[in-house]
């Protein structure tokens, strides 16, 4: 069974390449449609498995029981992830997502959940979900409806499971409860828009102060796009800044920045699993978003091999690891 297990939402994605971004009331033309397999669960379970090898990676999911659903479970099989513990609904569509990306890669997108907020705890209580879970060396939560997410967290608990959690959409509508949530886990991981929202501060300016104020004691991984990513330590007064992968200098440029975050988390686990040190989890994870947004598909994440050799010819163009210790040190 899968050595990773993670949950969270599988959508059809409908990618709309525009010049730019439309602002209220205006209408683009769209250059190019890519309709491809997508959602934030899928996502990182095959950018894990793209890492872990076949077989290593079980996504907990729901689709409906329509066409869409039987593209989304030959795809995942394809890319070696376990769907056993997938639940198809009946009577209800699959998840699909909607979005338009400009010619920098920025993007905006609008999801239609489905099936996705169908996920239920019955579901976790399935012959098949419990045995992947008990089986698991870690778990990574995306953004399952929230009475899952809990019952898994208590699932971790009781195996001494590490938890892994990038709450993305669920922050809004439950912000004071994942305040509380994600003080449980061992790595939280958010975008600068995300952190804002949860911590009420600029995601820029997230101190290790202003999480230790918050009673945050876990690591917390702040995703800042085209200026890398930074984890930070409250317990230990640490930051450690990791760039982006240099691009430019690798002969490479951005086409995309949609499944960036998503590949993030799921090479993040994916080496945190197989024994790697949360910095060198890092390293690769901010490696693989940056080489993901060098591709128009949303699952654009390298394999390991691939990968391995990127980060090696880039630490000599200048990508490199900072680590301070002080508690008044900005995100940024």
């Amino acid at each position: 069974m899968g050595s990773l297990t993670v949950c969270g939402a599988i959508n059809w994605d409908i990618s709309c390449f525009v010049q730019h971004l439309p602002v209220p009331g205006e209408e683009v033309t769209i250059k190019r449609i890519i309709r491809v397999s997508g959602g934030t669960g899928a996502n990182v379970a095959v950018a894990a498995a793209r890492i872990l090898g076949a077989e290593k990676v079980a996504l907990i999911g729901a689709l409906g029981a329509d066409d869409i659903a039987h593209q989304q479970i030959a795809a995942l099989q394809e890319e070696g992830v376990i769907v056993t513990a997938i639940q198809q609904v009946n009577g209800v569509e699959s998840g699909q997502a909607y979005i338009m990306i400009d010619q920098r890669g920025e993007n905006i997108i609008a999801s239609h959940l489905g099936a996705n907020a169908r996920l239920s705890l019955r579901h976790l209580k399935k012959v098949e979900v419990k045995r992947q879970l008990k089986e698991s060396q870690g778990i990574v939560l995306t953004d399952p409806p929230l009475e899952v997410a809990e019952a898994l967290l208590d699932i971790a608990k009781r195996q001494a499971l590490p938890v892994l959690w990038d709450p993305g959409i669920l922050i809004a509508p439950h912000r004071e409860a994942l305040l509380l949530l994600t003080k449980q886990v061992d790595v939280l991981f958010l975008n600068e828009t995300e952190a804002d929202a949860l911590f009420g501060t600029s995601g820029a300016n997230v101190t290790l102060r202003r999480l230790k104020e918050l009673g945050f004691g876990n690591h917390v991984v702040l995703k800042l796009g085209a200026r890398g990513a930074v984890m930070l330590e409250p317990a230990r007064g640490r930051v450690i800044e990791v760039p982006a992968l240099p691009l430019k200098k690798l002969g490479l440029s951005v086409v995309s920045t949609v499944g960036c975050g998503d590949v993030f988390a799921g090479v993040f686990a994916a080496y945190y699993v197989m024994g790697s040190s949360l910095e060198d989890s890092l390293v690769m994870a901010s490696a693989a978003a940056g080489l993901n947004a060098t591709r128009p598909e949303t699952r654009g994440s390298p394999d390991r091999a691939t990968l391995e050799e990127v980060v090696n010819r880039s630490w000599k163009l200048g990508f490199a690891v900072r680590d301070a210790n002080c508690f008044e040190t900005p995100a940024t």
